[in-house]
C-alpha cells in the first residue's frame, strides 16, 4: 500500500495499516491544539501504558500518518500506568494523527528514540531532532535519608527512588504541594525550554524559594543551588539569588526540590531588565508549549483495548478524631462508545467491593494501593481486561482537581457496600463514614458486625468502634442506656486515660446538648473528677480533661443557664495554667472569623471546623456568645449533617439576638431543616424570617422559598 494512500485513508477516517508487526499494541494520537509559537515542531502526549509495555520504554515507536517513523522523546514513563512523549509534528495542524506502538517485550530501542540521561544538570537532550518545547515536572517517592547538602546527594536520592508519582506537562515552575501523590516525603524534577525573546535579552537575575533542598540549572550550567534543610522564610523575598546575563533564544531549565513534612513549597522567580525591584513568578508564556495531542483511541490487532485512569475527586476527613481519611474516586472507561452497543463494563477496586457500567464512582475508606481492574465483555463473548495500580494517598489539601467531600455524600455512595468482604480496617471506617453521613441505624449495625468478627483479635481497635457505636445509638431510639454501656465497655483498664476521658466526655456532650439530660451529663463528670483527682496528667490527658470541662460547661449553656456555664468555661481556661495577655486574646478573636470564612468560601470545610474548635478549646468562655455555634452550624450544613446544624443554629439564633448573622443563621436553619425532612418546622421559621425588621438577602430568600412550597 503506497504512502500516499495512507494518508488518504488516514484524512477520511478509515483504519490505520498496522506499521509494527511484532507489537502487541497502539494509540491513535490526534493532534488537539496547535501551539501558539510558530517555530515549535513538537507535539506531546500522554499515553496510559498500563502494564502493557517494557519497563524502560525500549517498545514505544511513534509513526506519523504517512506510516513513517519519528523521532521522540519519553520525557516520563511508568509502564503500569502511562509515558508522556514528546515527538517531532512538523507543519501539524488540528486533526493531525500519529501512531504510538508498544507491546513488545524482545524490543531493543528505537533509533529514533531520544536518549536523555536522567542526572540532575545534565543539561537539554542531545540528537539529529531535539523537542525543543515543553516543560515537565515529574514527582517521585523520597528515600529515606538526610536533606541532600549537594547535588550529588540529591543525585543519589532520585537514582534510589523506586516509586514514581506522576508526571505532566506545565508552564510553571511553583508549586505548593505534590499533585500526582502525598505531599510529604517526595522528590520533584522540572525540566524543559523556555524562549527569550531578543528585545527581552539582558541581565537577569533569578532567585529560589523552597522548603527543604532545591537545585537548579541553566543549559547544563548550575543557577542557584539552595541545599539543606530550611523552611523557604529566608527565600520568600528573594535572597537566594543569582545574577546572569541571559541571551535570546531557547534555554534548558532544570529545577529539582526535595521535601520531607510539614510545609511543601518550589519556586523559581526572576527579575527581568524590564520589572521592578521586585522578583516574581516567571510568566507562563516564557515556556514554550509543544502542540497538545490526545489518544483518540487504543488498539490491538484484534480491536478496541480498554483504558481508564482513575480520577481523586475529592476526600474527607473522619469527625472526631485526628487519623483515617475517606477519598472519593471516579472510573470512567475510555472511549466506551467505540466497543459494540451491549458490552457489559465490570470494575473491581480491589478493597472487596465491585461495580457495573462504563463510569463509577467509589469511596476508599483507608489509605493503601489498589490494583483496580475493569473488565468489559462483548456481546460476542470477547472479555477483556486493563488494571490500575491505585494510590489512595494522604491529601493535605484542597485544591483546584481534589476537592472537599461531604459526608453525607460519601455515606450514601457507601450505603451499598457489602460489609462481609471488608477487612477489620475498612469494616471499622465503613461505620465512621456511615456516622459521619447521619446514617446512625447503619453504622451501629456496622459496628456491631465489626465487633462480632474482630473485637478479639483487635482488642486495641475495640474501645473506638464501642465509642462510635454509643455515639449512634445516642442518636437514635435505642436508648440512652443502652449508649451508656457501649461508652462504659469503651472504658478498659488498659485504655489510657486521655482515651477514657474522652469517652466519658462524649456522653456529657450528647446527654447535656443532644438529649438535654444536663442532670446525667453533670454525674458523668462527676466520674471525670474521680479518675483524674491526685492524678498527674500529661499533655494529652490534661487536654482530654479541660475538653471534658467544657462539654460539662455545654450542658449548662443548652439549659441556658449561662453563669454556671461560665464557672466552668473559666475553670477549662486555667487548667493549663497559663494566662494569655489580653491584646494576644483580642488579636486571635478577630483572626478566627476571617479565617473559618476563607475556609468555607473555598470549602475547605475540615480547615474550617479545626479553626472553630480551636477557637472553642482555647477561649470557651466566649461560647456562650454564639459566634462559634454559628460557625459550626454553618459549616455542618454545608457538609450535609443537617440535622446537626439545624441544633447548633438554633442555639446560636438564641444566644445571639440581634447578631449581624442572624438572618443568615435563621435561613440556613431553615434550611437545614427542609433538607433533614422537617418541612413543617421549616416552613414555619421561614414565615418569621420573611417577617423579620431587617430586610435582606436571607429574608428575601425565605419569602422565595415560601412560594415554592405552596
Amino acid at each position: 500500500m503506497s504512502q500516499t494512500l495512507l494518508v488518504l485513508m488516514s484524512l477520511i477516517g478509515a483504519e490505520p495499516v498496522w506499521q509494527a508487526a511484532d507489537f502487541s499494541q497502539r494509540a491513535i494520537v490526534e493532534i488537539a491544539q496547535s501551539s501558539e509559537d510558530a517555530a515549535v515542531d513538537v507535539a506531546a502526549v500522554k499515553v496510559l501504558t498500563l502494564g502493557r509495555c517494557r519497563a524502560d520504554g525500549f517498545d514505544l515507536r511513534v509513526f506519523d500518518a504517512a506510516g513513517k517513523p519519528v523521532p521522540f522523546q519519553v520525557t516520563f514513563l511508568d509502564a503500569a500506568h502511562s509515558a508522556l512523549i514528546s515527538f517531532r509534528a512538523s507543519d501539524a495542524k488540528a486533526g493531525s494523527q500519529f501512531v504510538v506502538y508498544f507491546g513488545n517485550a524482545g524490543a531493543s530501542r528505537a533509533a529514533e528514540q531520544i536518549n536523555v540521561p536522567e542526572v540532575p544538570g545534565a543539561g537539554a537532550p542531545q540528537g539529529d531532532w531535539v523537542p525543543h518545547a515543553g516543560l515537565v515536572l515529574t514527582t517521585k517517592q523520597r528515600p529515606e535519608g538526610d536533606n541532600p547538602k549537594t547535588i550529588e546527594e540529591f543525585t543519589k536520592l532520585w537514582s534510589d527512588s523506586v516509586r514514581p508519582h506522576g508526571a505532566r506537562y506545565q508552564r510553571r515552575i511553583s508549586d505548593g504541594f505534590n499533585p500526582f501523590g502525598s505531599s510529604d516525603d517526595y522528590l520533584s524534577a522540572y525540566r524543559g525550554w523556555l524562549k527569550i525573546s531578543a528585545a527581552a535579552a539582558g541581565t537577569y537575575q533569578f532567585c529560589t524559594a523552597s522548603n527543604e533542598a532545591s537545585f537548579s540549572f541553566l543549559d547544563g550550567k548550575e543557577l542557584i543551588h539552595w541545599p539543606g534543610r530550611h523552611t523557604e522564610e529566608r527565600g520568600i523575598r528573594g535572597e537566594k539569588n543569582v545574577t546572569i546575563e541571559l541571551t535570546a533564544g531557547l534555554h534548558f531549565v532544570e529545577y529539582y526540590h526535595e521535601e520531607v513534612t510539614l510545609r511543601q513549597v518550589a519556586f523559581l522567580g526572576w527579575r527581568t531588565p524590564a520589572s521592578g525591584p521586585a522578583f516574581e513568578a516567571i510568566p507562563e508564556s516564557v515556556f514554550v508549549a509543544p502542540h497538545t495531542a490526545n489518544v483518540v483511541r487504543y488498539e490491538s490487532k484484534e480491536g478496541i483495548v480498554p483504558t481508564f485512569e482513575p480520577t481523586i475527586v475529592d476526600s474527607l476527613w473522619p469527625e472526631n478524631r485526628s487519623t483515617g481519611q475517606f477519598t472519593r474516586v471516579r472510573f470512567r472507561a475510555d472511549h466506551a462508545e467505540l466497543f459494540p452497543a451491549a458490552s457489559k463494563y465490570r470494575w473491581d477496586f480491589a478493597d472487596g467491593q465491585n461495580a457495573e457500567g462504563a463510569e463509577a464512582e467509589h469511596v476508599y475508606l483507608a489509605l493503601g494501593r489498589f490494583n483496580a481492574t475493569l473488565t468489559v465483555t462483548e456481546p460476542s463473548g470477547r472479555t477483556q481486561t486493563a488494571k490500575w495500580p491505585l494510590d489512595v494517598y494522604e491529601i493535605q489539601h484542597v485544591t483546584d482537581d481534589i476537592g472537599q467531600g461531604h459526608p453525607t455524600e460519601y455515606a450514601k455512595l457507601a450505603s451499598t457496600y457489602d460489609p462481609e468482604k471488608l477487612d477489620a480496617t475498612h469494616l471499622r471506617e465503613f461505620a465512621h463514614v456511615l456516622s459521619d453521613g447521619e446514617r446512625s441505624a447503619d453504622a451501629i449495625r456496622i459496628a456491631r458486625r465489626w465487633l462480632e468478627k474482630f473485637k478479639a483479635d483487635h482488642a486495641q481497635e475495640t474501645p473506638a468502634v464501642q465509642r462510635l457505636l454509643a455515639l449512634n445509638l445516642l442518636r437514635t431510639d435505642a436508648g440512652v442506656d443502652a449508649a451508656i454501656a457501649a461508652f462504659e465497655a469503651s472504658l478498659t483498664a488498659d485504655s489510657p486515660l486521655s482515651e477514657r476521658l474522652d469517652s466519658l466526655t462524649q456522653v456529657i456532650r450528647l446527654l447535656g446538648s443532644e438529649l438535654e439530660q444536663p442532670d446525667r451529663a453533670l454525674q458523668t463528670f462527676t466520674r471525670v473528677e474521680q479518675l483524674t483527682k491526685g492524678q498527674r496528667l500529661d499533655e494529652e490527658a490534661r487536654a482530654a480533661y479541660r475538653r471534658a470541662i467544657i462539654a460539662a460547661a455545654d450542658a449548662r449553656l443548652w439549659q441556658e443557664k449561662l453563669e454556671e456555664a461560665q464557672v466552668l468555661y473559666r475553670r477549662a481556661e486555667l487548667v493549663d495554667g497559663k494566662i494569655i495577655p489580653p491584646q494576644v486574646k483580642a488579636a486571635r478573636m478577630g483572626a478566627y472569623p476571617q479565617a473559618i470564612r476563607e475556609f468555607l468560601e473555598t470549602e475547605q470545610l475540615e480547615a474550617a471546623l479545626d479553626v472553630i474548635n480551636q477557637w472553642d478549646e482555647t477561649f470557651p468562655t466566649e461560647k456562650p456568645k454564639g459566634h462559634t455555634l454559628f460557625w459550626r452550624g454553618k459549616a455542618s450544613h454545608l457538609r450535609g449533617q443537617h440535622r446537626d446544624a439545624a441544633r447548633w443554629l438554633a442555639k446560636s439564633i438564641r444566644l445571639t439576638t440581634g447578631a449581624a448573622f442572624e438572618t443568615e443563621a435563621r435561613w440556613l436553619r431553615c434550611a437545614s431543616l427542609l433538607e433533614a425532612g422537617q418541612t413543617e418546622i421549616a416552613r414555619k421559621e421561614l414565615v418569621l424570617l420573611a417577617k423579620f425588621p431587617l430586610a435582606d438577602r436571607f429574608t428575601q430568600l425565605a419569602k422565595e422559598r415560601l412560594l415554592s412550597l405552596k
